[in-house]
C-alpha cells in the first residue's frame, strides 16, 4: 500500500531565495499535498536519493532546467537526472547521510558543513563534474 511506505519528502512551496530543496526521509505515514512524497525502487536507497536531492548540483540543475518557480511538484523531481552509482560510491554517500542524520538528532543546530562538503565532492565525482 502506498499510504504507509517509507520514502522521502519535501515541502510543496520553496522559499524563493532557497539554495536547496530540503528533502528529508519520511517514515511510514499518510501522504499530504503540503509535503510531496516519493519512494525509491529496490535499486537505490531513500538515503542516497535524499543526499542527491539535497546537493547544490541537483538544485542548480532543477532551477536552471526544470522549474524556477516556488512550487516543487512530484513531476519536477522525477525529471532530475539520478545516476545509479557503484556500490562503493552509494555506500560512501549513504554513510555521510547517516552521519548528518545522527548529528541532527543529537542537536538540531548541529553544523553539517564538513559533511555537506564531503557529500558534494562525492556527488561531483558521480556526475563527472570537476
Amino acid at each position: 500500500m502506498v499510504w504507509y511506505r517509507e520514502g522521502f519528502c519535501w515541502n510543496n512551496l520553496l522559499n524563493p531565495n532557497a539554495r536547496l530543496l530540503k528533502v528529508k526521509l519520511k517514515g511510514e505515514s499518510v501522504n499530504d499535498v503540503g509535503s510531496m512524497s516519493l519512494y525509491t525502487t529496490n535499486i537505490l536507497s531513500n538515503k542516497y536519493i535524499v543526499a542527491l536531492l539535497n546537493s547544490n548540483i541537483l538544485f542548480d540543475y532543477y532551477r536552471e532546467f526544470i522549474n524556477c518557480s516556488v512550487n516543487v511538484q512530484i513531476n519536477d523531481i522525477k525529471q532530475l537526472p539520478i545516476i545509479i552509482p557503484t556500490k562503493g560510491l552509494a555506500s560512501s554517500i549513504e554513510l555521510l547521510a547517516d552521519k548528518a542524520i545522527k548529528k541532527k538528532q543529537e542537536s538540531a543546530n548541529a553544523n553539517l558543513e564538513s559533511i555537506e562538503v564531503e557529500t558534494e565532492d562525492l556527488i561531483k565525482i558521480l556526475y563527472s563534474i570537476e
